[in-house]
């Protein structure tokens, strides 16, 4: 299965699931985020213009998105539990910006929309569902593996 493939799958999915429990389906949008940015993070992995450094880093993400144990679980709670994947990534992806040209983040983006817009409307729905200590807590199980 190829990227695109496992793309729209995985998007479906979340929508499917979203659709099904009626009340959730709003926040689909920002769960949708997930396959985004896992989308993005495998097509850095695969770009010439992204330093090795930034690549070592996307790798632990994309090992975090896959692995069944972290702080949100998705198999006890379905996409709901992509949000920490999430705030990983988006994490990330931020800190590309100081070391990768925007423009390599632009090329490998998936969707149409703006991939920081994006990233800025599910790090408020985070914060408010979430809270900042969830976020705080994401972001401090890998601050040492930046540095």
């Amino acid at each position: 299965m190829d990227q695109n493939d496992l793309y729209r799958e995985l998007r479906s999915k979340v929508a499917l699931w979203a659709n099904e429990r009626g009340g959730l389906y709003k926040y689909a949008e920002y769960l949708c985020l997930a396959p985004d940015f896992a989308y993005l993070l495998a097509r850095m992995m695969l770009d010439k213009r992204v330093p090795l450094k930034a690549k070592a880093k996307v790798g632990v993400v994309l090992v975090y998105f896959i692995s069944p144990f972290d702080l949100i679980p998705e198999f006890l709670l379905g996409p709901i539990g992509f949000g920490d994947d999430i705030i990983l990534a988006v994490w990330t992806v931020n800190s590309f910006l100081q070391s990768v040209d925007r423009q390599v983040l632009v090329d490998n983006w998936p969707s149409h929309s703006d991939f920081l817009v994006q990233a800025e409307k599910f790090m408020a729905v985070a914060d408010k569902y979430l809270g900042k200590s969830m976020l705080t807590k994401v972001k401090n199980y890998f601050v040492s593996w930046w540095k």
